[in-house]
């Protein structure tokens, strides 16, 4: 028994051994437990304290997103997007906002596709005696005029010959205008190459007759221009050269005399004329009943190998026949094959210059200057010529005219060339600015008073490029097309909303009119200033296009630097 009692007292205590390990161990559990929830409590308050950061900081910088909005539909657009920027700052939820705005592309009011047709010859712009159209022909022989500032079409003739260069207007002396477009048309009159005459009042031009060349014609005819405080001596009269290297003088009014030649050269030039001629008034002297009357002459002309610039003078005295004197010419150290600038003004007055640029088509560039003065005894204009004291280059051929911006750019050159850039060149012919498209450009870029440049590449785009607020490359604020490879040069003149622009390709002509559409980028975060370096996430990004009918956002994105 005495055993018994003892077995029996031992898992008494056995017992109470396991009951008291199992609420130890129920304990320790709930220990864990408890300690878990409390974590798990933390946690879960942490993440809310996160969350709700969060979401007012994105409640903060969407409100400033917003406001950029809003104060970029009310205010005004500049009409350069590469310097285009602004910021705004607001506090919201007790925390201070700033978005800064920066322009990222100009977008057109309208672009338009044109008539079709393979253009390989610039179209000019016909802003005379009431008219204001896009004049342009193409390999086919039809010149289509369009109202400037639309997509019309004005009107339409058939030349019956491929136009060879820009067409010219000029008055007639009788209230109507003398349009003058140089083709290779079929007509007996024309020989071949020509210049053809049409009289235009308002609507379409009526053929007149046909100037005969001595050789293609490839630039405009030109006319007589005056300085400031005389007439001009040879009214109704027109001056081109041609590949033969010929200058002839025709007369250009629509009277009896229409298309009589007046004066070729026969001797010739002894290389093609490339560029329109300047056509100066000048001396005018009387003697014993005898009058001579003369016109200065400038033109440049360029073989495969070398380039000149000439001065010629067209004499008419009483009684004797017409003459074309030659009077110097200068070699401008340029290579062969070159192309010449527009002017850098239309007009040349008594103590001012005019300048052009002459490229060849290796890249090298010359600057020539004619100056005018008036002659001692009084009698009238007389002109000096200068050339710029060194010539520079481009890196790559050129094959169209480059373009003189004069003071409405501060006096830059671009040169477009076939290695795909643009130059943008100051009179030191010194290299400012680029752009590289991606595609060779052969045609002549052009500028308009805000300082946009446009030029056409052959990837059948019109780029539209901007000096930027700081570096040397450009910046490219639109591109209109594609319409294969352009080849007919950009023309730019103001329109009522902003620059329209002209241009034709391979294929077909194109109209653009810009206006105060803007695609802008915007960035916001939590920070006093524009300087976000250290602000907290998340930031804001938004892509918006202010203007026209309202705002359309074309993308957003929360953002971690």
């Amino acid at each position: 028994m005495t055993w018994v009692k003892a077995l029996l007292a031992d898992r008494s205590r056995r017992q109470r051994g396991s009951v008291l390990s199992g609420v130890l161990i129920i304990v320790a559990m709930l220990a864990i437990l408890i300690g878990a929830l409390t974590t798990q409590l933390s946690s879960a308050f942490w993440l809310t304290k996160a969350m709700s950061t969060k979401i007012t900081n994105e409640a903060t910088v969407n409100s400033a997103v917003e406001l950029a909005l809003a104060n970029l539909k009310s205010g005004p657009v500049a009409p350069v997007c590469a310097t285009y920027t602004n910021s705004w700052s607001l506090t919201l939820n007790g925390k201070p906002a700033t978005v800064r705005q920066t322009c990222s592309a100009i977008v057109p009011d309208q672009h338009v596709q044109l008539d079709a047709g393979s253009y390989s010859v610039d179209g000019f712009h016909e802003a005379i005696s009431g008219i204001n159209d896009y004049v342009v022909g193409d390999q086919s022989g039809v010149l289509r005029a369009y109202r400037f500032g639309t997509p019309s079409l004005h009107w339409s003739l058939d030349a019956r010959g491929a136009i060879t260069a820009p067409a010219f207007a000029m008055p007639d002396g009788s209230g109507h205008v003398s349009l003058l477009v140089p083709n290779t048309s079929s007509r007996a009159t024309c020989g071949g190459h020509c210049v053809t005459l049409y009289q235009q009042q308002s609507g379409t031009p009526s053929f007149q007759c046909d100037m005969a060349a001595g050789g293609a014609v490839n630039s405009a005819a030109a006319a007589e221009v005056s300085p400031s405080g005389f007439t001009r001596n040879f009214p109704g009269y027109t001056f081109f050269g041609d590949a033969s290297g010929r200058i002839s003088v025709y007369d250009a009014s629509t009277n009896g005399n229409s298309c009589a030649l007046l004066e070729q050269d026969t001797d010739q030039l002894g290389a093609p004329v490339v560029g329109q001629p300047l056509v100066f008034t000048g001396t005018v002297t009387t003697k014993k009943g005898i009058t001579t009357s003369v016109a200065d002459i400038f033109v440049v002309t360029s073989s495969t190998g070398t380039t000149w610039l000439e001065h010629w003078q067209y004499v008419e005295t009483t009684g004797s026949p017409n003459e074309l004197y030659f009077v110097q010419n200068y070699s401008l150290g340029v290579g062969g094959r070159a192309l010449v600038s527009a002017p850098n003004s239309p007009v040349l007055d008594i103590g001012s210059t005019v300048s052009q640029v002459v490229a060849g088509l290796s890249g090298g560039l010359r600057i020539v200057r004619v100056s005018a003065s008036l002659s001692k005894n009084g009698n009238g204009p007389i002109y000096t010529v200068s050339l710029s004291a060194a010539s520079g280059s481009v890196p790559a051929s050129v094959t169209s005219a480059p373009y003189w911006c004069g003071s409405a750019c501060g006096d830059l050159i671009g040169v477009g060339s076939t290695n795909h850039v643009l130059y943008v060149l100051n009179t030191a012919l010194a290299t400012r600015w680029t752009y590289t498209a991606p595609a060779a450009i052969n045609t002549t870029p052009v500028a308009d008073v805000n300082g946009d440049w446009y030029f056409g590449a052959d990837d059948g785009y019109v780029y539209d490029v901007e000096i930027p607020a700081t570096g040397s490359t450009m910046f490219n604020a639109a591109r209109f097309g594609p319409i294969g490879p352009i080849t007919s040069s950009p023309i730019e003149a103001p329109c009522s909303t902003g620059p329209c622009i002209y241009f034709a390709s391979t294929s077909s002509g194109y109209f653009v009119q810009l206006g105060s559409t803007r695609t802008s980028d915007l960035r916001a975060c939590i920070s006093p200033t524009v300087d976000c370096t250290g602000a907290p996430n998340p930031r804001l990004w938004a892509r918006a296009t202010i203007g026209g009918t309202g705002i359309s956002v074309q993308g957003w994105s929360y953002y971690s630097p």
